[in-house]
Protein backbone atom coordinates (compact mmCIF):
# COMPACT_ATOMS: atom_id res chain seq x y z
CA UNK A 1 0.00 0.00 0.00
CA UNK A 2 1.51 3.01 -1.00
CA UNK A 3 2.08 6.00 2.03
CA UNK A 4 -0.61 8.92 1.65
CA UNK A 5 0.56 12.19 0.12
CA UNK A 6 0.61 15.13 2.65
CA UNK A 7 -1.27 17.69 2.00
CA UNK A 8 0.89 20.25 2.67
CA UNK A 9 3.44 19.09 0.18
CA UNK A 10 0.79 18.98 -2.48
CA UNK A 11 -0.65 22.33 -2.22
CA UNK A 12 3.09 23.95 -2.08
CA UNK A 13 3.54 21.66 -5.05
CA UNK A 14 0.48 23.31 -7.05
CA UNK A 15 1.28 26.65 -5.30
CA UNK A 16 5.27 26.61 -7.24
CA UNK A 17 3.01 25.41 -10.24
CA UNK A 18 1.15 28.78 -10.25
CA UNK A 19 3.86 30.71 -9.95
CA UNK A 20 5.92 28.54 -12.91
CA UNK A 21 2.94 29.35 -15.05
CA UNK A 22 2.93 33.18 -14.38
CA UNK A 23 6.31 33.61 -14.81
CA UNK A 24 6.47 31.78 -18.18
CA UNK A 25 3.49 33.99 -18.79
CA UNK A 26 5.81 37.08 -17.98
CA UNK A 27 8.08 35.81 -20.22
CA UNK A 28 6.03 34.93 -23.54
CA UNK A 29 4.42 38.82 -22.46
CA UNK A 30 7.80 40.26 -22.91
CA UNK A 31 8.87 38.61 -26.00
CA UNK A 32 5.18 40.02 -27.58
CA UNK A 33 6.32 43.52 -26.74
CA UNK A 34 9.60 43.45 -28.67
CA UNK A 35 9.57 46.00 -31.46
CA UNK A 36 6.01 47.18 -30.30
CA UNK A 37 4.89 50.61 -29.15
CA UNK A 38 4.66 49.63 -25.03
CA UNK A 39 3.63 53.34 -23.82
CA UNK A 40 1.02 53.15 -27.08
CA UNK A 41 -0.21 50.21 -26.03
CA UNK A 42 -0.50 51.12 -22.09
CA UNK A 43 -2.27 54.39 -22.89
CA UNK A 44 -4.72 52.26 -25.44
CA UNK A 45 -5.19 50.07 -21.97
CA UNK A 46 -5.66 53.38 -19.98
CA UNK A 47 -8.44 54.52 -21.94
CA UNK A 48 -10.36 51.47 -22.87
CA UNK A 49 -10.67 51.15 -18.66
CA UNK A 50 -11.61 54.70 -18.29
CA UNK A 51 -8.46 56.28 -16.57
CA UNK A 52 -7.60 59.91 -17.13
CA UNK A 53 -4.11 59.45 -18.36
CA UNK A 54 -2.80 62.82 -17.56
CA UNK A 55 -2.61 61.44 -13.59
CA UNK A 56 0.90 62.06 -12.23
CA UNK A 57 1.07 58.33 -11.15
CA UNK A 58 -0.07 57.16 -14.86
CA UNK A 59 2.31 59.45 -16.22
CA UNK A 60 5.15 57.75 -14.17
CA UNK A 61 4.31 54.41 -15.64
CA UNK A 62 4.45 56.14 -19.03
CA UNK A 63 7.45 57.26 -18.00
CA UNK A 64 9.05 54.01 -16.85
CA UNK A 65 7.67 52.49 -19.50
CA UNK A 66 9.81 54.84 -21.93
CA UNK A 67 12.83 53.73 -20.22
CA UNK A 68 12.49 49.63 -21.47
CA UNK A 69 14.33 49.16 -24.68
CA UNK A 70 14.06 45.50 -26.65
CA UNK A 71 17.18 44.14 -24.97
CA UNK A 72 15.41 45.00 -21.79
CA UNK A 73 12.38 43.04 -22.78
CA UNK A 74 14.70 39.99 -23.95
CA UNK A 75 16.63 40.19 -20.02
CA UNK A 76 13.22 40.17 -18.80
CA UNK A 77 11.67 37.39 -20.58
CA UNK A 78 15.25 35.32 -19.82
CA UNK A 79 15.10 35.74 -16.29
CA UNK A 80 11.42 35.10 -16.19
CA UNK A 81 11.70 31.92 -18.32
CA UNK A 82 14.87 30.71 -15.52
CA UNK A 83 12.82 31.19 -12.69
CA UNK A 84 9.72 29.84 -14.27
CA UNK A 85 12.17 26.43 -15.06
CA UNK A 86 13.25 26.07 -11.11
CA UNK A 87 9.78 26.73 -10.04
CA UNK A 88 8.57 23.82 -12.56
CA UNK A 89 11.67 21.82 -11.07
CA UNK A 90 10.45 22.54 -7.64
CA UNK A 91 6.45 22.18 -8.47
CA UNK A 92 7.12 18.54 -9.90
CA UNK A 93 9.68 17.27 -7.44
CA UNK A 94 7.37 17.86 -4.51
CA UNK A 95 4.29 16.31 -6.10
CA UNK A 96 6.18 13.55 -6.60
CA UNK A 97 7.43 13.71 -2.75
CA UNK A 98 10.76 13.95 -3.80
CA UNK A 99 13.00 14.89 -0.59
CA UNK A 100 15.68 17.30 -3.20
CA UNK A 101 12.47 19.00 -4.00
CA UNK A 102 11.87 19.92 -0.41
CA UNK A 103 15.32 20.79 0.12
CA UNK A 104 15.59 22.93 -2.72
CA UNK A 105 12.52 24.50 -2.34
CA UNK A 106 13.07 25.65 1.36
CA UNK A 107 17.03 27.22 -0.14
CA UNK A 108 14.59 29.04 -2.83
CA UNK A 109 12.17 30.44 -1.09
CA UNK A 110 14.55 31.40 2.38
CA UNK A 111 16.89 33.22 -0.39
CA UNK A 112 14.41 35.42 -1.12
CA UNK A 113 12.88 36.64 2.59
CA UNK A 114 15.72 39.10 3.23
CA UNK A 115 14.76 40.84 -0.10
CA UNK A 116 10.64 40.65 1.02
CA UNK A 117 11.80 42.42 4.24
CA UNK A 118 13.41 45.05 2.85
CA UNK A 119 10.76 45.53 0.53
CA UNK A 120 8.43 45.65 3.55
CA UNK A 121 10.40 47.97 4.94
CA UNK A 122 10.64 50.26 2.27
CA UNK A 123 6.58 50.12 1.96
CA UNK A 124 4.83 48.12 3.31
CA UNK A 125 1.83 46.66 1.98
CA UNK A 126 -1.05 43.78 2.64
CA UNK A 127 0.23 42.10 -0.29
CA UNK A 128 4.11 42.16 0.85
CA UNK A 129 3.20 41.46 4.18
CA UNK A 130 0.72 38.30 2.78
CA UNK A 131 3.57 36.95 0.07
CA UNK A 132 6.65 37.31 3.26
CA UNK A 133 3.63 35.02 5.50
CA UNK A 134 2.78 32.55 2.86
CA UNK A 135 6.97 31.95 2.50
CA UNK A 136 7.83 32.10 5.81
CA UNK A 137 5.33 29.07 6.65
CA UNK A 138 6.32 27.63 3.16
CA UNK A 139 9.89 26.86 4.98
CA UNK A 140 8.62 26.48 8.27
CA UNK A 141 6.42 23.43 7.09
CA UNK A 142 9.32 22.21 4.63
CA UNK A 143 11.89 22.51 7.81
CA UNK A 144 9.20 20.42 9.96
CA UNK A 145 8.42 18.06 7.06
CA UNK A 146 12.42 17.01 6.12
CA UNK A 147 13.13 17.03 10.08
CA UNK A 148 10.05 14.72 10.52
CA UNK A 149 11.24 12.57 7.89
CA UNK A 150 15.07 12.28 8.81
CA UNK A 151 13.54 11.46 12.70
CA UNK A 152 11.62 8.54 11.67
CA UNK A 153 14.14 7.45 9.50
CA UNK A 154 16.87 6.93 12.20
CA UNK A 155 14.13 5.45 14.76
CA UNK A 156 13.44 2.93 11.80
CA UNK A 157 17.23 2.22 11.52
CA UNK A 158 17.09 1.60 15.16
CA UNK A 159 14.78 -0.25 15.54
CA UNK A 160 15.64 -4.13 17.00
CA UNK A 161 13.63 -5.93 14.37
CA UNK A 162 15.33 -3.82 11.37
CA UNK A 163 17.15 -5.84 9.33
Amino acid sequence: MEPSRPLGLFLIGLFKLGKAILFAALGIGMLRLINRDIDGIFLELIKRVHIDAEHQFIQNILWQLSLIDNHRLHEISTVSFVFALLLMIESFGLLWQKVWAEFMTVAETALFIPFEIYEIIRHATITKVAIIGINVAIVIYLMWAIARKSSTKKALMQHPLNL
